[in-house]
């Protein structure tokens, strides 16, 4: 949904607080940063008490993604219609190191390169960027890739960093080189739009190639292998799933839906069947994270954070 249309509905219903719309957890997981049109806010773990509020310029909070060696953070948004922009700040302290535009609408999602020295942006302009940044620079522009037709809500790395994926509301998602922007593979089977994806991390008992699990507003989940072009299996859901995380190992597929359930998924079962499920009772989920050591999920929605219980 549009953020301007979005709002006048909040204010409408007498909600006073924007949607949560992005969380990450900070290096350590003892704090969490989230993301709404209100800001940053640093959150104790797991308490979730507020800590402190680090300055960002960014009207919109799309994404929160710390780098590799967890010494920056970077947050991607902007202003509908008018402007894309990221955020590079330092952890700890959250200060403003570098500040770039990246598309002419909204940035939606964001990712590390697996060296930290490169990221992608995913935006409202139908189009992907790859920049190279190093601290004490300014973000340069290395590729542009404009495969997809329509906003793109969702980029990431390939375990192996030599391919990217990203995900779009064309119903598409794209595989393609991060060096020459070109595409490789083009997957559409979802019949709807595609709200957001994610890798599965290397783990135990995983082999290659890469699988990626994708939401969509036709109630499905799929996951893929898009080195090869394949849609390996799908569930159709009882509400739109939005959000989509694996487990720390790889396990388990984690996705948040309208609903404000949270679906734990077993992606080897031929149905993706949900082998727990949570109301966390946020409205729409938004955002989710999963704590570095525990597991646990935090999620952000419509009405503020929960974090689910231990199993």
């Amino acid at each position: 949904m549009n953020p301007i249309v979005t709002s006048l509905l909040l204010l409408l219903s007498g909600q006073t607080k924007p949607p949560v719309t992005a969380l990450a957890f900070c290096p350590g997981g003892k704090q969490v940063v989230a993301g709404s049109q209100e800001g940053l806010r640093l959150l104790g773990w797991p308490e979730l008490a507020e800590t402190g509020r680090p300055e960002c310029r960014l009207a919109h909070i799309n994404a929160l993604v710390f780098s590799p060696n967890g010494a920056f953070l970077l947050a991607a948004g902007g202003r509908p219609g008018e402007a894309g922009e990221v955020e590079i700040l330092s952890w700890p302290g959250l200060k403003e190191l570098a500040r770039k535009q990246a598309h002419t609408d909204l940035v939606y999602g964001a990712a590390w390169s697996n060296d930290g020295e490169s990221f992608i942006t995913g935006g409202g302009d139908n189009t992907c960027a790859v920049f190279q940044w190093k601290p004490g620079t300014e973000p340069k522009q290395a590729a542009r890739y404009l495969g997809h037709s329509k906003p793109v809500v969702a980029v990431a790395f390939l375990p192996d960093g030599k391919q990217v994926v990203s995900a779009s509301v064309d119903q598409s998602i794209q595989l393609w080189d991060p060096r020459t922007a070109r595409q490789e593979k083009s997957m559409d089977n979802h019949l709807r739009p595609i709200s957001d994806l994610a890798v599965r991390p290397p783990g135990v008992g995983q082999t290659s190639p890469a699988m990626v699990a994708t939401t969509g507003e036709d109630r499905t989940v799929r996951l893929w292998q898009p080195a090869v072009g394949r849609l390996v299996r799908f569930s159709r859901l009882g509400s739109i799933p939005r959000v989509a995380r694996w487990s720390n190992t790889g396990d388990t597929l984690v996705a948040g839906c309208d609903d404000g359930q949270v679906l734990w998924l077993d992606p080897e079962s031929g149905t993706l069947a949900p082998r727990r499920i949570w109301d966390a009772k946020v409205g729409r989920v938004h955002a989710m994270a999963i704590h570095p050591e525990t597991g646990r999920v935090l999620a952000g929605g419509d009405k503020g954070l929960a974090t689910a219980p231990n199993p």
